[in-house]
């Protein structure tokens, strides 16, 4: 059940993409160890959660950046950019399971924010919970997905 909360600063060393729905797995499987190993790189070795940032959303096309929380001390050089994200309320709602049912969880937002009458301020972000290659059985992944509010 989605829930408005506070959603603290948010920094993250990301790249962008744009892709279809069909496209998505693949760029996460590059995207998420490039940043990884960008930051590694760059001396970095303590590391949040990896996430995604939705600019837009279409049935066909996705704006997104993908990459790895990172502290307030961290500086990122290239090819990494820096997403920031002021202290805002969220809706938040928990998803548990394969990432290919995600967008259930998506739509279940939706009529919340409208019973709220608020408007979102962006576009959604997933928070990747569970490592998969830490937990193989997807019905335990645990992801959130926040809908920063204005």
């Amino acid at each position: 059940m989605p829930e408005v909360v506070q959603l603290p600063k948010l920094r993250a060393a990301v790249m962008r993409t744009t892709a279809s729905t069909e496209q998505l797995p693949s760029e996460f499987e590059r995207i998420f160890p490039a940043v990884f190993a960008a930051l590694t790189e760059q001396g970095v070795t303590d590391m949040g959660h990896v996430m995604a940032a939705y600019h837009t959303m279409d049935a066909n096309q996705m704006s997104l950046s993908a990459g790895i929380e990172i502290g307030d001390d961290v500086a990122v050089s290239a090819p990494l950019e820096l997403l920031e994200m002021p202290p805002c309320d969220a809706v938040k709602a928990d998803h548990f399971g394969p990432y290919d049912t995600l967008y259930q969880t998506h739509e279940s937002i939706w009529p919340f924010v409208q019973e709220l009458g608020r408007e979102p301020v962006a576009g959604p972000i997933e928070r990747y919970i569970t490592d998969p290659e830490a937990e193989p059985d997807p019905s335990k992944w645990h992801t959130e997905i926040l809908l920063p509010l204005q």
